[in-house]
């Protein structure tokens, strides 16, 4: 499976290679105007990175958080996001233009009657001819971007972390400078580490609403991000907590908080830097570190 997803990274970097490195001002890139680049450039980029402290991966309140070493795919108007909504989009208005019209029921003496309404070919092509408009549209969307994420045990680091998330952004210009990302995003991963003679495993799920706001700062972009898991939202779902002197176990659902800045050396080495904490108002912070190439 980690080999399947580390394909998965490599082959999208490579795809990346065959997209124009478009800069944002003419001229070229320069390091003064790196965060504006950054922010209405065309580019991928694939990094490894580092972090350790409270984040949602771990439980800070219990001392127990554990270090994250894996590799991030990013891209910035790119295709993944703008593909995965239009394939998302295509099976919804399929199933719609197939499915009845409507449906009535209603009693006449003894029995129950049910009427059932199928739309004729004329309405299931506007309705696919309406779903295809749609399609383009998130195809050709200029603002879009994707974070993938895959965290693993076995790079050098000494990883405590397996598995993967993945966010996907529709972005919405505020100025020239300040984005709004919005999007949908999923993701799994499993700690399993020792603190001070404290075995612990914890299971984390994902699936939610990712916020990003971005403002391109000089050679900066400074971004803050909110990862709203709705598993802990919407669900009511349980923890699952059980511990012990010895022992420690949870399914973690939190949010994710995140404020960073980002920025290019020499055109092609992004560097990136934030700080991370499971609640707002937890007081308990960890970091995140990266350094990788950008195409």
């Amino acid at each position: 499976m980690k080999r399947r997803i580390v394909g998965a990274v490599v082959w999208l970097a490579a795809m990346s290679l065959a997209i124009p490195n478009a800069t944002a001002r003419d001229g070229g890139f320069s390091f003064a105007d790196a965060g504006f680049h950054l922010l209405n450039g065309r580019w991928a980029a694939v990094s490894p990175f580092f972090g350790a402290g409270p984040s949602q991966l771990g439980r800070a309140s219990q001392g127990l958080d554990p270090r994250v070493v894996g590799l991030r795919y990013s891209e910035r108007k790119g295709h993944v996001t703008g593909v995965f909504f239009a394939l998302l989009n295509s099976v919804a208005g399929g199933l719609a233009a197939s499915s009845p019209k409507s449906v009535e029921t209603w009693r006449e003496g003894n029995y129950i009657v049910t009427r059932t309404t199928y739309r004729s070919e004329a309405e299931k092509q506007e309705m696919l001819r309406q779903t295809q408009e749609a399609n383009d549209a998130m195809l050709a969307a200029e603002d879009q971007s994707a974070d993938f994420e895959v965290y693993m045990t076995r790079l050098p680091g000494g990883g405590e972390v397996s598995g993967f998330k993945l966010n996907m952004f529709f972005g919405a210009a505020l100025s020239d400078s300040v984005m709004l990302d919005i999007g949908m995003g999923f993701g799994s991963a499993t700690s399993r580490f020792e603190r001070d003679g404290r075995q612990t495993a914890m299971q984390f799920s994902y699936w939610g609403m990712p916020l990003k706001l971005n403002v391109a700062a000089g050679p900066m972009l400074i971004w803050f991000q909110w990862d709203w898991n709705w598993l802990g939202t919407w669900t009511d779902h349980s923890p699952g907590e059980r511990s012990t002197a010895t022992t420690y176990q949870r399914h973690n659902t939190g949010s994710h908080l995140e404020l960073g800045v980002t920025t290019v050396v020499l055109e092609r080495l992004m560097v990136q830097a934030s700080v991370t904490t499971p609640e707002i108002d937890s007081l308990e912070f960890g970091f995140r570190a990266s350094v990788g190439l950008r195409f």
